[in-house]
């Protein structure tokens, strides 16, 4: 294969892989992302995090909060 063929090849697999990121985004600001929603929603997080510490342990609870954490840093701090 030559330079120019590979060259080809990277930048329609690339804008393949860009499109295909940008139709899986999820869709910007919804009403349930409002300031007010957000603030309710970490201090529930937070509850059931010292909640679970308290039950089984802080390091389950942290790794419970790991995928938590990320799932509310998408959709409220992001966006």
């Amino acid at each position: 294969m030559t330079n120019s063929r590979a060259g080809r090849r990277l930048a329609v697999t690339a804008a393949v892989v860009a499109a295909a990121i940008g139709s899986a985004a999820p869709a910007h600001a919804s009403a349930a992302n409002t300031p007010a929603y957000c603030d309710v929603r970490l201090d529930r997080l937070e509850a059931q995090f010292y909640d679970m510490a308290d039950r089984r342990s802080y390091e389950a609870a942290s790794k419970w909060w790991d995928a938590r954490w990320h799932a509310y840093f998408q959709s409220c701090v992001i966006h």
